[in-house]
């Protein structure tokens, strides 16, 4: 009995352990560091860029409705003069609508959700995918330099002839930096469109 467990023992040291399974490669875990990040062509991790990208501008935008709401607390213009008042309307509904409605959906859910629901490894141009996301970037920053350069005061539709005529604020930036990331737009919508229509034939018998 004594030497059957003996050689049962031995047996057991000769097999090798069995490693531990590795994790599967993601979209998380697939490299780490921030120059993965800048430079990733990865459809998902592109998505959650623009999203960190909308949250800071959700935050800015909602300082400056914060402060709008605490000077219509009374009367009276207390907390602020009624220039800066119109320069945080303005810079308010800048930040919402251009840098965070607008990219909210098709950037940010589009980029993630996309290829996933139609069965695509990827988007048909993923180098053009991350420049859209520097494009955008880009074209904030225009705008975060005019905002703390002095702001604007034309209300956020830019409406002539006062915002050409009138303002004497950083207009011109302003409409720079919402320009340039109107082209950021334009090329995530094309590179849907291409992807869609190459990786479902129904789609793309419809658009032909």
């Amino acid at each position: 009995m004594a030497e059957a467990k003996q050689m049962a023992a031995s047996h057991s040291e000769d097999i090798p352990p069995v490693p531990p399974p590795e994790p599967l490669a993601n979209y998380l875990n697939a490299a780490y560091g921030f120059r993965s990040w800048l430079l990733t062509k990865d459809h998902k991790r592109i998505g959650i860029l623009y999203a960190g990208a909308i949250t800071f501008f959700f935050l800015v935008g909602g300082i400056f409705a914060v402060l709008i709401r605490l000077e219509l607390l009374t009367p009276a213009g207390d907390l602020v003069q009624s220039e800066t008042y119109n320069k945080l309307f303005t810079m308010h509904g800048v930040m919402m609508v251009f840098f965070f409605l607008l990219p909210s959906i098709p950037a940010t859910l589009g980029n993630f959700l996309i290829p996933m629901m139609i069965g695509a490894k990827d988007l048909a141009f993923p180098r053009l995918n991350l420049l859209s996301w520097y494009i955008f970037m880009v074209g904030a920053l225009f705008t975060i330099w005019a905002v703390v350069s002095g702001g604007v005061d034309t209300g956020w539709t830019f409406y002539t002839p006062y915002s050409t005529a009138s303002s004497n604020t950083h207009v011109i930036a302003a409409a720079v930096g919402i320009l340039i990331a109107g082209f950021s737009s334009i090329l995530t919508g094309l590179n849907f469109i291409v992807t869609i229509s190459l990786t479902t034939p129904m789609a793309g018998r419809i658009m032909m």
